[in-house]
């Protein structure tokens, strides 16, 4: 079955109809964000490319002593 080309008023005023209903009731109250906390001790881990950057810090961490440790080494040969 084809679709009318241009639809009467009558079949826009059904269509409209189903697709925004009305809503005579209120909404629940919220807080207004998205994402509503739950209760307790909560943490995040990662994010955004977590464990490439911490790999980065445990790289970083490990290879400044090791670095001082050279420096230091090199000085007291001279």
């Amino acid at each position: 079955m084809r679709r009318p080309a241009c639809p009467d008023a009558e079949f826009a005023r059904e269509r409209a109809a189903r697709r925004h209903p009305d809503h005579d009731e209120e909404a629940p109250a919220t807080h207004g964000a998205p994402h509503v906390p739950t209760p307790g001790k909560g943490a995040v881990h990662g994010g955004r490319h977590g464990r490439r950057r911490a790999a980065m810090r445990r790289t970083a961490v490990a290879a400044t002593p090791a670095g001082a440790a050279v420096t230091v080494g090199r000085r007291m040969s001279r």
